[in-house]
């Protein structure tokens, strides 16, 4: 089918979209990988919920980004009206999932407190090895973000570990004052900005895209 320069010019800059949004879930996939691997060196298996939700975006996004390439380039009406619908859904479901955690991110520290300290006192029922992998996950963290227990050291009890002071002494006498929830709800606090620039680049990429995908679907059609 002969197209017009019109529908020539949305054709390429759908496709151009669509690189842009293949491309982008490639990367937020491979941050995705990092993040989950990073995780389950932490805190283990329990710790991979927000991480795995970002390397799913992530490969969602590369395959929409790769169908929205292959509509654009056979010029179908109802794979980019297929394609169009999707990205809308899930633009809709981002837009939900951040309205919800700016909403609730005030539970955000108690929710992760509870569990570190969850963690913390099953410690002694746990199997050896899995004892020791556990301890070796909460010192990680202690040491690396510079904190002690959940809510605070007091979650330890008398037991406070090595990891809870700047000089890993034994018995720790002085421990880090905040707790490991206070200082990751910090961690991510301090990266907000770096996070909500992405966030609004892969919004306006997917618009772009839904505009394009339903001017080409039209003028093919009117075609």
């Amino acid at each position: 089918m002969a197209l017009s320069c019109g529908t020539t010019c949305i054709k390429y800059l759908l496709f151009a979209f669509n690189v842009l949004v293949f491309l982008f879930g490639a990367v937020i996939s491979g941050f995705g990988i990092y993040l989950v691997v990073e995780a389950k060196n932490g805190l283990g298996s329990e710790a991979i919920g927000v991480p795995a939700f970002i390397l799913t975006l992530g490969l969602l996004l590369f395959l929409i980004g790769f169908l929205g390439c292959c509509g654009a380039c056979k010029e179908h009406t109802c794979m980019l009206k297929t394609f169009a619908a999707v990205v809308t859904v899930l633009l809709i479901l981002q837009i939900i999932a951040g309205i919800l955690a700016f909403v609730y991110r005030s539970k955000f520290v108690g929710l992760v407190a509870d569990a570190i300290a969850m963690h913390i006192n099953q410690l002694d029922s746990l199997p050896s090895v899995e004892q020791k992998e556990m301890r070796k996950a909460l010192d990680k963290v202690q040491k690396e973000l510079k904190c002690c227990g959940g809510y605070s050291s007091a979650d330890w009890g008398e037991a406070v570990p090595s990891s809870c002071c700047a000089g890993e002494t034994s018995p720790c006498r002085n421990p880090y004052q905040q707790g490991c929830a206070q200082a990751t709800y910090d961690l991510i606090k301090d990266k907000a900005l770096i996070v909500g620039i992405i966030l609004i680049v892969m919004a306006i990429l997917q618009l772009g895209a839904i505009i394009s995908a339903c001017c080409l679907a039209t003028k093919i059609k009117e075609q």
